[in-house]
């Protein structure tokens, strides 16, 4: 599994997921958050590698149930990282011709599992609601939490049709790419569908930004 070969290779990187992992569950747990969308305002600015380091890091707990669900049809990239064989995508499930449950693939982690295209699909499957509401359904009863992968805000409307049955929202954004007009925008397109932003992720700081930097690391979470 690449993530967790780049996460025991890389000990800074590694203590930085864990405090965002660490931070992230408190905080879902305290406030009953079962579902959370991760998204950014436009391409290119680390929320599906973000994504991958959170959901693998949460699943090292065996006793948590942990599900990340790549509703990225246009570019998918959670099977990249997580190497595993698809049989049925999520694809599949919003055009109706099979559950969430025959979709869940396990992994190689005890607590985490995945559901992810199993090819590139028509994005206007997320427009189709009952599929989706039947999803956070099934996933909400059988999973501690889960973890939403999204193509941007701002580019296309993908990300603004499951936004509504998640919980809560975590941003990503890149320390030295990411412009501030775009990050109000997104935030204006949360704040537009009553969605809970719960925290941003900012990529790069080490280089881009070493000012908002505690200690030596790369990512800050607010």
């Amino acid at each position: 599994m690449r993530t967790i070969e780049r996460l025991r290779s890389n000990s800074l990187l590694s203590a930085e997921i864990s405090k965002l992992e660490s931070r992230l569950w408190r905080q879902c747990r305290r406030d009953d958050v079962k579902t959370v969308l991760v998204t950014s305002a436009v391409r290119g600015e680390g929320k599906s590698t973000t994504i991958s380091y959170l959901a693998t890091a949460m699943g090292l707990f065996p006793g948590r149930k942990i599900l990340a669900m790549d509703f990225d049809l246009r570019v998918p990239s959670l099977n990249r990282e997580f190497e595993v064989d698809i049989e049925h995508g999520i694809e599949e499930v919003l055009a109706g011709k099979i559950e969430l449950k025959a979709a869940i693939v396990r992994t190689t982690l005890a607590g985490l599992d995945i559901v992810v295209p199993s090819t590139k699909g028509d994005p206007e499957l997320l427009h189709q609601t009952e599929p989706l509401r039947r999803c956070f359904s099934y996933a909400r009863e059988h999973y501690d939490l889960v973890l939403i992968d999204t193509p941007a805000v701002i580019p296309v409307a993908d990300a603004t049709a499951v936004m509504p049955f998640a919980d809560g929202v975590v941003l990503v954004a890149m320390a030295g790419k990411t412009t501030e007009p775009y990050l109000r925008r997104a935030l204006t397109i949360c704040d537009g569908l009553d969605a809970r932003v719960l925290g941003l992720v900012v990529s790069n700081v080490h280089e881009a930004a070493p000012e908002y930097l505690i200690g030596d690391g790369n990512y800050y979470y607010e």
